[in-house]
């Protein structure tokens, strides 16, 4: 199997969709959140990192903000909380608006 890395575009999305399947016929919690985490990381490798400049993000599955400093391949690196160092999948990161809400969850 290709890493996420050596894919292109329509490969990536085809694995998605696999994920997806395997997750519906996940038999246990952990297994769910593993494929899940498999996901959000293709969905990153889908993303333009250039499209995420430092700022504030809001993170799926998390309520304080996100102050994104830099990015490394398809992670981002910032400041969460009292965190001095945190990183998310750029997949897991939106644009922190007024009354705006987190990424969905990836279905």
């Amino acid at each position: 199997m290709k890493r996420y890395s050596e894919m292109n575009q329509e490969e990536l999305q085809e694995q998605i969709k696999l994920l997806k399947r395997e997750r519906r016929r996940a038999e246990f919690p952990s297994q769910a959140e593993m494929l899940e985490r498999k996901i959000w990381m293709a969905k990153a490798y889908l993303l333009s990192p250039e499209s995420f400049p430092p700022g504030q993000y809001e993170v799926e599955g998390h309520s304080e903000p996100f102050e994104l400093r830099y990015v490394n391949g398809v992670m981002a690196w910032g400041k969460m909380g009292d965190e001095d160092e945190a990183s998310f999948l750029l997949s897991m990161l939106k644009p922190k608006e007024a009354g705006g809400t987190a990424a969905e969850k990836p279905s």
